[in-house]
């Protein structure tokens, strides 16, 4: 893999893309901006901009989706297929999946293992300072060891320091040009959990469904505290976002995809309730009496089996009244 470095001043400067859902992974974009970084802000960053300029279907391949008007034709190849609203409900394209990097134009970039916890504690974390990252990433070692380890890491990361700025004296964060994966899943949760997504255009819905469902576990074997604090809590918004994106899609009578939803929920958490219980609603929209009570069972059986306990009384009253 190439090293990290960007052109002189002036020139135009590659985007970097940091992936921390299912594994470390920095690319290099081979079309750039010449924004800086104070240029570059809230469109790359702000979750009040999440639509269509930022997260549409050109970015992540118009493809993923079908287009809006094809009233659910499928891809050539037949794996992919788009409801009405144009939302794929089978085999995505995931944004940061290698085996499409080339084809999107993205460098894998070759970090060392010091520099990828600075990068990770860094956009999960936030900005700062020196001393406090050097506490935080090398814990055992004394002050002067781990300030020491520290500098050794950013000089390692050589041209990759180019995504780390010191505009404070000290104190150390990512640069603006860092696109960080974890931002695009937390904007499409906090817009599906606001209610914006009811009376959303499709761009953004699009947009928030194919994040959503591509999300995957954050940094999976990285063992430190601080990072399974931040994926427990990334799941836990995750999960929440897909059963609220569920039930919206429902309200819309877009049946296909609101189970997919679902059912990812359930496949991300089994012994989730509240993920069988979107299932069992979709199949109760949709009139499918057979399938909510096989559901039900099923997730009984898993109950017993795993832990001992019977469904809640929500749950079988939801189903009871349906059978009424």
């Amino acid at each position: 893999m190439d090293s990290i470095s960007y052109r002189a001043a002036g020139e135009e400067r590659p985007t970097l893309r940091l992936r921390l859902l299912g594994g470390f992974l920095l690319t290099r974009e081979s079309g750039g901006s010449r924004c800086g970084d104070e240029e570059c802000g809230a469109e790359e960053h702000g979750a009040e901009e999440y639509g269509a300029e930022e997260h549409g279907a050109e970015e992540y391949g118009a493809e993923d989706f079908g287009s809006p008007s094809s009233g659910g034709a499928a891809s050539a190849d037949g794996s992919a297929h788009a409801c009405p609203d144009g939302l794929v409900h089978s085999s995505l394209a995931c944004p940061d999946d290698p085996s499409a990097l080339g084809a999107r134009g993205r460098e894998p970039l070759e970090v060392p293992a010091s520099g990828q916890q600075v990068l990770a504690r860094l956009a999960l974390c936030g900005a700062a300072t020196r001393s406090a990252l050097a506490g935080t990433l090398w814990p055992d070692a004394t002050e002067a060891r781990a300030r020491a380890s520290l500098r050794t890491a950013v000089w390692r990361l050589n041209g990759a320091g180019r995504a780390l700025t010191d505009a404070r004296e000290g104190v150390l964060s990512l640069s603006r040009r860092v696109r960080v994966d974890i931002q695009d899943l937390t904007a499409a949760a906090h817009h599906v959990l606001s209610g914006n997504a009811l009376s959303a255009t499709r761009e953004p819905m699009r947009a928030a469904y194919q994040v959503l469902l591509c999300g995957r576990e954050l940094l999976p074997g990285w063992q430190q505290d601080w990072v399974a604090f931040e994926r427990e809590r990334l799941h836990q918004l995750r999960l929440h976002a897909l059963e609220a994106l569920s039930a919206r899609l429902v309200a819309r009578r877009q049946y296909a995809p609101a189970l997919e939803a679902a059912l990812e929920s359930i496949r991300a958490d089994p012994l989730r309730e509240s993920a069988h219980r979107a299932v069992v609603s979709v199949h109760l929209a949709e009139h499918n009496l057979t399938e909510a009570v096989r559901q039900y069972e099923t997730f009984r059986e898993l109950l017993l089996r795993e832990l001992g306990v019977e469904p809640s009384g929500q749950f079988a009253t939801m189903l009871r009244h349906a059978l009424v």
